[in-house]
């Protein structure tokens, strides 16, 4: 993909005066072509056609290019009348543009899907779980854990394992599980106290985290809020305060 670009400066042939003038500022217009040995080739009249602000002389600014063969610039003509030009019109190469939908089916790496998901939050419901889980992750990685992605198992409790070492050197081992629910279906106290058991464990963490696309019952945040043993054992974190996370992504 490319568009035309560059920038075009000028002489007045009349007075002397002198500009310059973007290529994004011209009419572009294909106005011709032919089919050939390596495919088509097509011809676009680039013009730019303004009275010199100090004497009034008319100039045009004129050129003829050939794309030929496809998205490679075979050659320019100037046509230019009533100023002296330097420069030429030239491509520019574009990487292409998708929606944050395409992205989905398209993306390259896992940061540039947490991109797509910061414009458009709404998707977040459209990945598969493992999606889920590498884009919890990467939020994660991306604020200084150190962070790893287990594999798929049964036992529950750490889809992600975030390890934190502050400037002390002190290191925090927190615990993720991520359900990637519909928004009807909530997160119930069953699956809570299940992750809130985890902290006993060996080896268990200081702080364990429930990520949903959906939301949580009454009876879940009753749990949290009353029967576990610290306010500061879980976080339970729903759609909102997923896309609060997104919303503060930065990649690095």
């Amino acid at each position: 993909m490319w568009k035309f670009a560059g920038t075009i400066q000028y002489t007045c042939n009349t007075c002397g005066d002198h500009g310059d003038i973007p290529v994004d500022d011209f009419d572009i217009e294909c106005i011709g072509g032919s089919e050939r040995s390596m495919g088509s080739e097509s011809i676009y009249g680039i013009t730019y056609e303004f009275e010199c602000p100090k004497c009034n002389q008319t100039i045009s600014l004129s050129f003829e290019a050939s794309e030929y063969p496809v998205e490679c610039l075979n050659f320019v003509l100037n046509n230019s009348s009533g100023a002296q030009t330097v420069g030429e019109p030239g491509f520019e190469y574009l990487r292409e543009i998708y929606s944050a939908e395409d992205v989905l089916q398209f993306y390259e790496s896992i940061p540039e899907l947490v991109s797509a998901l910061k414009s458009s939050p709404y998707l977040l419901r459209d990945l598969s779980p493992r999606e889920f889980e590498e884009v919890v992750a990467e939020v994660f990685r991306a604020k200084g854990f150190v962070v790893d992605l287990t594999k798929r198992t049964r036992d529950g409790g750490k889809d992600i394992i975030a390890v934190h070492i502050d400037g002390l050197g002190i290191q925090s081992k927190y615990f993720i599980e991520c359900k990637h629910y519909a928004e009807s279906n909530k997160v119930g106290v069953d699956v809570v106290r299940a992750l809130h058991g985890v902290m006993n464990t060996k080896d268990g963490p200081n702080k364990t985290i429930l990520a949903t696309t959906s939301t949580f019952t009454s009876g879940a945040k009753g749990f949290v809020e009353n029967e576990a043993a610290s306010k500061w054992d879980m976080t339970l974190a729903d759609y909102d305060e997923i896309v609060r996370w997104l919303n503060d992504y930065q990649e690095s």
